[in-house]
């Protein structure tokens, strides 16, 4: 690699660095408050917070690398066209063929990079959030019951509701508790509660102590009623192996071999997130172009208009391929075109060619 690339790839992975570092910043507190929330209401064990804060970390990082890379560029050139870096680059012979091929040393590996997170990693993360979400409704804790609320388990098979708690967290007090055994309904009333699992089967239970049972159906006077000492209720394990993961979380070999139009489209988005490092490459040379000691970034506002153009198509065209509005060849294809056109388009607007051509527009007219 020569000075210029070597100079190009080194500032644009440094700002890209800090750009990636700030956003993840940003979205990890939001979501680890999110988490917070959720573990503070007893939905979730604060044991695996920081291992759903790291598959979240991953998870974004691939969507987060494309505009982060874009505005790495922006700022890198702009500041070469600012300081008037560019024009003594311009001057010594070094065209935007050249820029391009710079920007392009530093796109190349990244895009790959990319394709391989969108591909890989981040389905997988996707996998791994799910599954610990799922192990977390199946492994309902007593000490995660919230009092004064109505709890719910098992689709509405059991549903708790307790007075109180006791000091350590662990048993409940004056607890009701309706459950569905065999088809049949029961109540019970009982004046505490506790967690236990059985050491051979690894089956919970929840214990109730001095309580009453009452079982029977809503309308009919045949209710059996008993008084207890201690009385168990299994608490029925979720089937995971009879849970889908959303498609958003399958592996990209599943995509392949799917033909649902949902599949199809979501392949087609991990495609594209890669290949938006490249459109946004052949963007940032034209959009970071800038007068010297002038207002500094003048076409930020236009890129920043772009970017946000190429995301909101991507998000139609999208959503076109899974109602089946496009045809599967189709796909998101056409938005890159669309893009590499734009790019085309204020490449030409800005070249000596065209302006050479426009002077001599009015010569000709009056000719």
């Amino acid at each position: 690699m020569s000075i210029i690339d070597r100079l190009l790839f080194r500032e644009v992975m440094k700002t890209l660095a800090v750009i990636l570092f700030i956003l993840l910043l940003v979205l990890l507190a939001s979501h680890m408050v999110k988490l917070l929330g959720k573990a503070a209401a007893g939905t979730l064990s604060g044991d695996v917070l920081l291992l759903l804060m790291g598959f979240q970390a991953v998870k974004v990082l691939g969507s987060l690398v494309p505009p982060a890379f874009f505005f790495s560029l922006l700022w890198v050139l702009g500041g070469m066209y600012r300081d008037s870096e560019m024009v003594a680059l311009h001057a010594g012979g070094i065209g935007i063929g050249r820029i391009y091929r710079s920007v392009m040393i530093s796109a190349v590996p990244l895009a790959l990079l990319v394709a391989f997170l969108i591909m890989v990693i981040v389905p997988w993360a996707n996998a791994s959030i799910e599954y610990i979400k799922f192990e977390q409704q199946d492994s309902s804790d007593v000490s995660g019951i919230r009092a004064g609320k109505f709890n719910e388990y098992s689709k509405g098979d059991l549903v708790v509701y307790i007075e109180s708690l006791s000091a350590n967290g662990g048993k409940l007090e004056k607890i009701f508790v309706q459950d569905r055994q065999l088809g049949k309904l029961g109540v019970v009333v009982a004046e505490e509660a506790y967690q236990s699992v059985d050491s051979n089967t690894g089956e919970r239970f929840v214990i109730l102590a001095k309580g009453t049972r009452y079982e029977g159906m809503p309308g009919n006077q045949d209710f059996a009623i008993g008084k207890f000492d201690e009385y168990a209720i299994r608490v029925p394990r979720l089937d995971l192996g009879n849970k889908s993961l959303r498609v958003g979380a399958q592996m990209t070999a599943q995509l392949w071999e799917s033909d649902t139009l949902s599949a199809k489209a979501e392949l087609q988005y991990r495609l594209s997130v890669p290949m938006a490092i490249i459109i946004f490459a052949l963007l940032s040379v034209p959009l970071a172009r800038s007068q010297p000691r002038k207002d500094v970034y003048g076409r930020i506002a236009m890129a920043v208009l772009v970017y946000f153009l190429f995301i909101n198509l991507q998000r139609v065209a999208e959503r076109w391929m899974e109602l089946g509005t496009t045809p599967t060849w189709l796909g998101m294809w056409w938005v890159a075109v669309l893009m590499v056109a734009v790019a085309a388009l204020i490449v030409l607007l800005d070249s000596s060619w065209l302006a050479a051509r426009l002077r001599r527009l009015p010569w000709k007219l009056q000719a």
